[in-house]
């Protein structure tokens, strides 16, 4: 069997948020692919799982989210603690590696999150760009744009 496919097929198994996924052909053979596509189902795993202090760990500390307005880490941790992603699914996603030490993934999503009494959906394209520092790969900026479902 292919790593990719291993991969794939362990990601799936792990990550109930994504069995839906549907995947892109992609140049197999560009280095970090497979990680930065488990990195970021890590990421929402930690999301939907509302292990705050791992999803942060994950987050440079001068990283960037980009969606209706520019929020630092602090920033975004702070506004987390109230909300918690119920469930998720991402699609079509696609790997670009733009050095050794840097990628960036993109790929359209939708979302259940509730944030106290509140609960909403979305359906977005989304973009995470990915920085290896000190061997480990972490998040320097995330991008969302709303989409209609």
């Amino acid at each position: 069997m292919k790593p990719i496919l291993l991969l794939m097929l362990l990601a799936a198994s792990v990550t109930p948020g994504v069995a839906g996924q549907v995947t892109t052909a992609q140049n197999v053979d560009s280095p970090g692919m497979d990680v930065i596509f488990l990195q970021e189902l890590g990421m929402w795993r930690a999301l939907q799982t509302h292990d705050l202090m791992a999803f942060q760990a994950l987050l440079l500390p001068d990283y960037l989210e980009v969606e209706k307005t520019i929020q630092t880490r602090e920033q975004l941790m702070a506004n987390l603690n109230t909300c918690t992603i119920v469930g998720y699914k991402l699609r079509n996603h696609q790997v670009r590696v733009i050095s050794q030490d840097a990628a960036v993934i993109a790929y359209s999503g939708s979302s259940e999150i509730t944030c106290g009494e509140s609960h909403l959906t979305s359906n977005f394209n989304a973009t995470t760009t990915w920085v290896r520092r000190e061997g480990k790969w972490l998040v320097q900026m995330h991008t969302e744009i709303p989409i209609k479902p």
